[in-house]
């Protein structure tokens, strides 16, 4: 099973160290940092290329991992990244996007893309998303992939140093499958 991903406009591919430079770029965002739960701000560039020389191994090592993550290649490189954990058990998505390529239907077309590879390189009978209650246009952008919400949730956030409180969500595979997202 391959790792590349090819979508309408964008191409998804392994991250890979090489990425460092446009990842500090927009992980340094605090507007991006700020919604994520495992990046800090600021960012850490030794710390970025340590996890993307992670990432290109485990790239390596598929299927034999338990998580794998995806750059998310648009007209001049990456603008952004998804990734799957947990992959042994229900998956859990997670995924940005640089700002200068917010509101452009990117990340719906890439995470549509990811779940769509997801569904067919795993078993995962369904995939889940833990967002943050004051990010809106994420939990949008998964209810129009077919996810429900399950629930209240709480997620640590190393950029704002602390909890925040977030909405459980999950998509069931034969949900995917059976949509016009597949």
């Amino acid at each position: 099973m391959t790792l590349g991903i090819a979508s309408g406009r964008l191409r998804l591919r392994p991250l890979a160290a090489t990425d460092i430079d446009r990842v500090a770029r927009f992980l340094g965002d605090f507007e991006v940092a700020g919604m994520l739960a495992r990046v800090p701000h600021p960012y850490d560039r030794a710390d970025g290329l340590e996890k993307l020389r992670a990432a290109e191994a485990a790239a390596a090592r598929w299927p034999d991992v338990e998580e794998i993550g995806f750059a998310i290649d648009h007209d001049d490189g990456l603008v952004g990244a998804v990734s799957f954990r947990a992959l042994r058990a229900t998956p859990v998505i997670g995924y940005w996007l640089g700002r200068p390529y917010w509101g452009q239907g990117l990340m719906s077309e890439a995470v549509r893309a990811a779940l769509g590879w997801l569904f067919t390189a795993t078993g995962a009978a369904a995939v889940e998303a833990s967002v943050m209650q004051d990010n809106p246009a994420s939990s949008a952008l998964l209810r129009k992939q077919g996810f429900d919400v399950i629930g209240p949730d709480a997620c640590s956030s190393l950029a704002r140093c602390g909890t925040v409180p977030a909405i459980r969500m999950r998509l069931e595979r034969a949900a995917f499958l059976g949509s016009s997202n597949a």
